[in-house]
């Protein structure tokens, strides 16, 4: 795992050393140079809220199924979960099962319980891309000041979106596919594993899995059931997608430029995009996508455009690293020494 990581990161710097030696080195650092650091200061203090309004919508989740867990031990879990996600090539598509694992591990919660709220909240969270991201693009739209060479983006943004919701769908509304679907993959593993042990027999078959499908559904059923919770869940959401939209647009103001909040809000949205290159936190895609929307929608120079792709990314990707390796060090490293 460390070795994958290490070459996710070299590959990741690959990348941005690539990019800056495309728009030039040299223009990069003069635009740096420039730079008004008290307001860069903003920019990474609304990183630092939008971190924490997104692990307020874990804290209601979890709250929620088990009330016993303290808000310091679920904001661990949560900072912990970023980290891994971050530092992970597609680190997106493991993240919740292992973190579910973590909440269970010390028998605070049910695996299944843990992983349906997590799952909730992080689905919950990744909402506001698209509300604010067709929201921003309708007023530019509506502006008239929507351009050419974006649209490979706006395509890909929303065939992403009708794929998520063709699967939240088939998940909340047809169980049975889920169901059948699990019991033949946890069916595969017990043949495949069974050749060389017995020890995870009893743990795959059918009769131990069907009670923790039934267990997860009862616990989704039990969220969308908490309509105050829902509410306020979904408002922390937006709350955190605001202030991680606001670095691009402090960004631009250190460096002097001012851009349009429509054209932030989309901007970040198609960011998101850059996440299918196999970097850590799609480092690299991100910045190039990021780059791209600057040029196109805020109609700034690429040296001024990477420049501040490059200050977004360190008051959100880089200090969430930051912040959440401090977690997971103390949630991994020194709490099992505890027991």
């Amino acid at each position: 795992m460390k070795r994958r990581i290490a070459l996710g990161f070299a590959f990741a710097l690959l990348l941005l050393v690539l990019l800056i030696n495309a728009i030039g080195g040299q223009n990069v650092l003069d635009e740096l140079s420039k730079a008004d650091y008290r307001v860069l200061g903003l920019g990474l203090l609304s990183g630092a809220l939008a971190l924490t309004f997104r692990g307020l919508v874990w804290a209601r989740f979890i709250a929620l199924i088990d009330e016993t867990m303290p808000r310091r031990r679920i904001g661990e879990v949560f900072l912990t979960a970023m980290f891994v996600k971050y530092v992970t090539p597609y680190g997106q598509l493991a993240t919740e099962p292992f973190v579910a694992y973590l909440v269970s591990r010390d028998g605070e919660m049910a695996y299944e319980d843990g992983l349906a709220s997590i799952l909730s909240a992080d689905l919950l969270n990744y909402v506001p891309y698209y509300t604010f991201g067709f929201l921003a693009l309708g007023l530019i739209a509506a502006g008239g000041t929507l351009r050419d060479g974006m649209g490979t983006q706006f395509v890909a943004f929303a065939s992403l979106f009708l794929v998520i919701v063709g699967v939240v769908y088939i998940a909340v509304q047809q169980p049975a596919i889920v169901y059948r679907l699990v019991l033949s993959i946890t069916g595969l593993c017990r043949r495949v594993v069974g050749r060389v042990t017995t020890r995870f027999d009893e743990q795959l078959s059918p009769d131990a899995v069907r009670p923790r499908l039934d267990g997860f559904y009862t616990t989704v059923e039990t969220i969308t059931a908490d309509k105050r919770t829902l509410v306020i869940a979904t408002v922390y959401a937006h709350l955190g997608m605001a202030f991680l939209m606001l670095p691009i647009y402090i960004g631009a103001l250190a460096l002097g430029y001012q851009l349009a909040f429509p054209v932030v809000a989309l901007v970040v949205a198609l960011g998101k995009l850059g996440a299918v290159v196999p970097a850590p936190g799609g480092t690299g895609g991100v910045e190039v996508i990021v780059t791209a929307g600057l040029t196109t929608l805020g109609q700034l120079e690429p040296a001024a455009a990477v420049t501040i792709a490059l200050i977004y990314r360190l008051c959100t990707y880089w200090l969430t690293i930051g912040i959440g390796g401090l977690s997971a060090a103390r949630l991994l490293v020194a709490r099992p020494t505890d027991n």
